[in-house]
């Protein structure tokens, strides 16, 4: 049953000028008044901003990840192994938001990273966060109201390392500019339980790395925090393994726990053979330029030994250098963390016959001159 969406009727018609600004791009199933508004209020219904932002995320539905569909498939990535579920149902005690909840401090993300291509790390968190998605859009085909996650991390097991900053700092930091940039509103707030002693160096660490809007987001509980969050989330929707030995059963939902990464599996294969070279100083962007025929396959294998931004154009001419003056193929990621542990690695099929235009940036660098190891290759072969 679809319930009519509740909606001002100002933002209906910012949504419908949305809605034909995008068309050519935005598909069936993500075609919602809600998901619209999201993205409108997520940006101030600042249009230039919104725009551009919007396709590239359209881009990335209709990419070989094909969103819509993502999450009628099995959770069954690698990665989902160490990388547990945590959707559970609806907070209750707070209007319109399902809970999630992230086992922050007992995830083995350095392991994930040393084992697992950053790109395949992404693609299971994208099945988690499409899985949110699903649920959200349900949720409001049914009562007609705006709805969102409370995303609550759990920071039990947290260790302060030499490895902790460089995750903060790094793939945890990109994890969540992703999320800002592709799922926009669809985290109501991010709630932090079980924190340690060096919460406020790791809070230090971490906010400026935050965009505004999440920043304030953000709710930390203190110390009886289990006691705390039942104001804000019913017991049915909070895990089981919070309840304590030889105290009353209080929580209820069925969270598989988080395994560490064998460091067995850790990626060996050491530097690619046989690579090219790009360089790109401070402050720039660069290209690697291939030719290739419609229904060919191109595949990329890449390392950088810094933090980068990438995606992959298309181009009548091969001369051009303007982005905005390309057809965006693949999506951009515009904050990736380097040196990258284990080789990127993916491959796409070209619907059009011309030039594909590998973008590598190094804007946000003041010194350093990123260095990309690449190995790009065209065949007719089907992978």
């Amino acid at each position: 049953m679809t319930t009519v969406p509740k909606i001002l009727n100002a933002d209906l018609a910012q949504i419908q000028k949305l809605r034909e600004l995008v068309k050519d791009e935005l598909t069936p199933y993500y075609d919602t008044d809600f998901n619209l508004l999201r993205w409108l209020k997520g940006h101030n219904y600042n249009f230039d901003e919104i725009v551009p932002k919007l396709k590239n995320h359209l881009v990335l539905r209709k990419s070989l990840l094909q969103l819509d569909s993502l999450a009628d498939k099995p959770r069954n990535h690698p990665v989902h192994e160490f990388w547990k579920a945590g959707l559970t149902t609806s907070a209750g005690k707070t209007d319109n938001v399902l809970v999630n909840v992230e086992q922050t401090g007992a995830n083995d993300y350095w392991g994930m990273l040393h084992t697992f291509p950053l790109n395949e790390i992404m693609k299971a968190r994208i099945y988690d966060l499409e899985s949110m998605l699903r649920a959200v859009m349900e949720a409001e085909r049914k009562t007609g109201e705006q709805t969102s996650v409370m995303y609550v991390m759990d920071l039990t097991g947290l260790k302060y390392d030499k490895n902790l900053v460089t995750l903060l700092t790094g793939a945890l930091a990109s994890i969540s500019a992703f999320m800002t940039e592709h799922y926009v509103e669809l985290v109501h707030n991010f709630v932090i339980l079980a924190a340690p002693s060096f919460i406020s160096m790791i809070w230090s660490i971490a906010k400026p790395l935050l965009p505004e809007r999440t920043k304030n987001k953000v709710k930390i509980l203190g110390s009886n925090w289990r006691k705390e969050i039942l104001d804000i989330a019913v017991p049915e929707a909070l895990p089981s393994y919070w309840n304590e030995p030889d105290k009353e059963t209080i929580f209820h939902a069925n969270i598989e726990r988080a395994v560490p990464v064998d460091q067995s599996r850790y990626y060996k294969a050491g530097p690619l053979q046989n690579a090219a070279t790009l360089t790109i100083p401070a402050g720039n962007s660069g290209f690697v330029e291939i030719v290739a025929e419609k229904s060919q396959i191109v595949s990329w294998t890449f390392t950088t030994d810094g933090h980068f931004a990438y995606g992959v154009y298309f181009s009548e001419d091969p001369k051009e250098h303007d982005t905005s003056k390309m057809l965006l193929i693949y999506p951009r990621f515009n904050k990736v963390p380097g040196p990258t542990f284990v080789p990127i690695k993916d491959y796409m099929q070209c619907d059009r016959t011309g030039v594909y235009k590998f973008w590598f940036s190094n804007e946000h660098a003041w010194f350093h001159t990123l260095v990309i190891k690449h190995k790009i290759e065209v065949n007719n072969a089907t992978q």
